[in-house]
């Protein structure tokens, strides 16, 4: 990659809203071969719409990449995009699955998208894919990517039945803590990472030693010493992707909107029709896996105590009430799950596409103005595609727009150093469990450790190191 000039100047052959930019190093491309489109962003932004969009201006079909939208049947509480906005452009992976099968894993997943890649290219179009979950994406982008152990599957177990696994070793439906103690026993280094009371992360990890016979912990670092090892891959690099931004202040709102938009038209009957069944299969004796599977997507969780109000009988105020509650909590969960986003995009996409040199095909769209969405995002994503599938000289991502020159800074070489692994640590002083340095350091900085502290200095018999948080009391 080219160094970057911080100044104005006027770039060649582009269109013309390129035409001045600040931060003007351009990309020298060749005509992509196997060229892909990846879409990626938080919830509320508009990646589905710029799919649509590109698909049609250049002859596309698009993969979906968002695993609760692979659920038929519930087109609202997944946010589908409706047959009408599909505008004709073939959608595959999308509604495809009965909400009582498990999610994919990244490996089911990545096998099919790629199967349907090749399809797509077989008919001479542009497969584009788009979607909220960014390591289903991350699968198809990074070849030797690893899997990452706080996130997704192993490839080890990936095509096993966990219903099948859990049969077989029922410790794996028991209490998060004894799980935890067998975890300590068998691999204490991948248990070390683990907060307490994490129950998936734990019960994953435990999962793949029992189903392989091996350390979760000794499979990442094989993973990690063979990725050292491989050189460089000499193919070029052919997937040019979009990163739809909105602000956090917009977005914010523009997420609690479309939250009382969804309960509007048709929300509730969808959470009621989960929750039938949930009472169904609980009368014919059969249990129902409620910690994965569409039981995760944000909705019925929020709004359950709601239906058990309706199936219990509760009076008309009381049950307003919990309707209420529920929006807001299921705004709240919306919230959280796009910070959870964007986290995944910045500390793993980028990295990524850093260490490969790709990040100059790595571009960030602007869609916080929902009434400039066709100048901001549809129309810029056009000229860059269209450079890009002609082989022609692309802008600098930093170049678009003000905001992208904002936010891509974020990943210079400076702010990409790679962090050490902390591995979790317990205040038996205060009785809380962390597993980041920062809230390590703030802990230890807090007030209310500080005044624990205090109090059992006075009466250890032994000085107290507000460090170790190892003391005797009298």
């Amino acid at each position: 990659m080219g160094l970057i000039s911080h100044e104005f100047m006027i770039l060649p052959k582009l269109p013309s809203r390129f035409a001045i930019r600040y931060v003007a190093t351009m990309s020298v491309a060749k005509q992509p071969r196997l060229p892909l489109v990846a879409i990626m962003g938080t919830t509320g932004t508009g990646k589905s719409d710029l799919a649509v969009d590109l698909a049609v201006r250049f002859n596309g079909e698009i993969i979906n990449a968002d695993a609760m939208q692979m659920y038929r049947g519930l087109p609202v509480i997944t946010n589908q995009i409706s047959a009408e906005e599909q505008r004709g452009v073939p959608h595959h992976l999308l509604a495809t699955i009965a909400h009582d099968q498990p999610t994919w894993t990244v490996g089911v997943f990545a096998r099919e998208a790629a199967k349907l890649i090749g399809e797509i290219r077989g008919r001479g179009k542009l497969p584009i894919i788009v979607g909220g979950t960014h390591y289903y994406i991350s699968a198809l982008l990074f070849d030797n990517s690893l899997v990452d152990s706080q996130t997704s599957e192993n490839p080890e177990v990936a095509h096993v039945p966990q219903t099948d696994t859990r049969e077989r070793h029922a410790i794996l439906e028991g209490p998060t803590d004894l799980m935890l103690r067998r975890l300590r026993e068998v691999d204490p280094v991948i248990a070390s990472r683990w907060h307490p009371d994490d129950r998936r992360k734990i019960q994953r990890s435990l999962e793949i030693f029992l189903t392989t016979g091996r350390k979760a912990s000794d499979i990442y670092a094989e993973q990690q010493e063979a990725k050292a090892s491989v050189a460089p891959s000499s193919s070029p690099w052919e997937a040019l992707m979009f990163w739809v931004y909105s602000k956090p202040d917009v977005l914010k709102e523009r997420l609690d909107k479309r939250i009382d938009k969804m309960e509007k038209i048709g929300l509730m009957e969808e959470v009621r029709e989960l929750h039938h069944y949930l009472r169904d299969q609980s009368a014919l004796g059969n249990e129902v896996d409620r910690t994965r599977g569409i039981w995760q997507s944000i909705g019925f969780k929020q709004f359950e105590p709601f239906l058990d109000g309706e199936r219990d009988g509760v009076s008309p105020d009381d049950l307003e009430k919990l309707r209420l509650t529920g929006l807001e909590d299921m705004k709240t969960a919306t919230r959280q799950y796009a910070r959870s986003q964007l986290r995944w995009i910045r500390l793993k996409t980028a990295p990524a596409l850093k260490e490969r040199e790709a990040l100059r095909y790595f571009y960030l769209l602007d869609s916080s103005d929902a009434s400039n969405f066709s100048e901001n995002v549809l129309s810029p994503a056009s000229d860059i595609t269209k450079l890009f599938l002609g082989g022609e000289e692309q802008p600098a991502p930093a170049g678009v727009s003000e905001t992208a020159a904002e936010v891509l800074s974020a990943f210079s070489d400076e702010n990409m150093k790679p962090k050490p692994i902390f591995e979790a640590r317990n205040c038996d002083l205060c009785n809380v469990t962390l597993t980041t340095e920062d809230q390590w350091s703030k802990h230890l900085k807090g007030r209310s450790h500080r005044r624990v502290l205090k109090h059992k200095s006075r009466t250890a018999l032994v000085p107290v190191d507000g460090d170790e948080n190892t003391i005797q009391t009298g």
